[in-house]
């Protein structure tokens, strides 16, 4: 029911965005985010050595306006998640709607916090199996929908924005958070329902070390992955943290004439980090991770 909502209110500010210049309020908006990487450990099995592919994408519309540049956003979402690994928590698609709001937007001159947003949404899982002992796709073993409430914030600083002038200043930020009260977590349906909260914190701090040919951008950088639950799983309260680096070939957008400001974004990469457990402890003290990341409009 509440897909077939959103639906509608997605079908009916679309309309109204082509055929009333009056509601100049109703404009669409949305991004998609890349990662693919092989991981050493994965923060699961010291014998793990495998790949892994994540992408996550938003479509919405900013629906109705609220307060000062505060607008209600009604979303469709999809995450999903692949690897050579084959257990299906790495191998899954999550699909959904939600609404979403930037509360702060208009209201302070503090860029991270209008990046904030509070939202709500309705999700469901397909899991890809590829075990034949997993029994994660058998009916009634794990839940197969979750609704998520809580905020959440992407904020950069000092990094080359998509379509814009890089800003050549040394040293450069990026941070993203999570905080969310999940009904099941699409966990296993013989354990209780999961009804607490997920908290997340990754930020990275690195330096501008120089940039060859007007493209190519050489960015070390410290990072730490930290995730806790109301569970005391070691898989979801633990800390991540070391070094790396990263190289983005087209920083300026611009190569032979042509026009890719769109690739702006796009980075190769390499960590090493450490692993701190918060409760339980798990058999993993490390991790080794390269790969390339990518987003668009994000």
């Amino acid at each position: 029911m509440f897909y077939r909502v959103l639906l509608s209110v997605l079908i009916v500010g679309v309309f109204l965005t082509s055929r009333a210049a009056a509601f100049q309020f109703l404009e669409p908006w949305g991004y998609v985010w890349m990662n693919s990487g092989q991981y050493k450990t994965n923060l699961e099995d010291n014998k793990f050595n495998s790949n892994i592919t994540r992408v996550e994408g938003k479509a919405g519309i900013d629906l109705l306006p609220l307060w000062n540049k505060a607008t209600l956003q009604p979303y469709f979402a999809y995450y999903s998640v692949g690897s050579g690994d084959l257990h299906s928590w790495n191998n899954n698609t999550i699909t959904g709607g939600g609404v979403q709001v930037s509360p702060f937007m208009g209201m302070t001159e503090l860029d991270w916090l209008q990046d904030t947003k509070i939202f709500y949404e309705t999700l469901s899982i397909r899991w890809s199996v590829k075990e034949d002992d997993d029994w994660t796709d058998e009916p009634g073993y794990n839940y197969t929908t979750d609704t998520r409430t809580g905020f959440d914030l992407w904020h950069t600083w000092n990094v080359p924005a998509q379509y814009a002038v890089e800003n050549r200043e040394l040293l450069w930020g990026e941070l993203w958070t999570d905080l969310s009260f999940r009904d099941t977590n699409f966990g296993s349906t013989w354990e209780s329902d999961f009804k607490t909260y997920m908290f997340s914190f990754q930020p990275k701090v690195g330096i501008y070390l120089f940039k060859l040919f007007n493209n190519l951008s050489l960015e070390p950088y410290f990072t730490a992955n930290c995730i806790t639950s109301g569970k005391e799983y070691s898989y979801q309260n633990n800390i991540a943290y070391g070094a790396g680096i990263r190289v983005r070939p087209l920083s300026s957008g611009y190569i032979l004439g042509l026009d890719l400001r769109i690739f702006k974004r796009l980075v190769f990469y390499a960590e090493t980090l450490a692993v701190s457990y918060l409760k339980d402890r798990g058999d993993v003290d490390h991790d080794l991770r390269f790969g390339v990341d990518f987003n668009i409009g994000r």
